[in-house]
């Protein structure tokens, strides 16, 4: 059996406007919307990112359960400090960094969209 990668999904309870905040934070483009069917939205970037927004009602899970998840997004960026302060701009939440691993060499930290979805972000050097 062949498994192959596909785009991670996010839950929302406000699917568009979910879909927006990640469109600027994330510098992506709506690739296709299915909002009038399942209340789904794909987002794509240059970089090879792709995410899929979709209806946490939908879906069964509350805003409240979403802080505890158990599979995160991880994303890379050039330069985390940066990421940070665009992050606060938009109306994330810092949850953790951005920190400094002086062991590894590389930058990191860890956020909250803006309805309690755990992330991670990291730059180039992390192993």
């Amino acid at each position: 059996m062949r498994v192959t990668p596909r785009e991670t999904v996010i839950l929302a309870d406000d699917v568009p406007s979910l879909a927006d905040w990640y469109r600027r934070v994330f510098d992506m483009r709506v690739s296709r919307d299915y909002s009038e069917d399942y209340h789904y939205i794909n987002l794509d970037n240059d970089q090879g990112l792709a995410l899929g927004i979709a209806s946490a009602t939908e879906m069964g899970v509350s805003a409240g359960e979403r802080s505890s998840n158990t599979v995160l997004l991880q994303v890379q960026v050039d330069d985390v400090k940066a990421f940070f302060a665009l992050l606060e701009q938009e109306g994330g939440a810092a949850t953790f960094g951005p920190s400094f691993d002086e062991k590894h060499g590389f930058w990191y930290g860890g956020f909250n969209d803006p309805e309690g979805n755990p992330c991670w972000v990291v730059d180039s050097n992390c192993p």
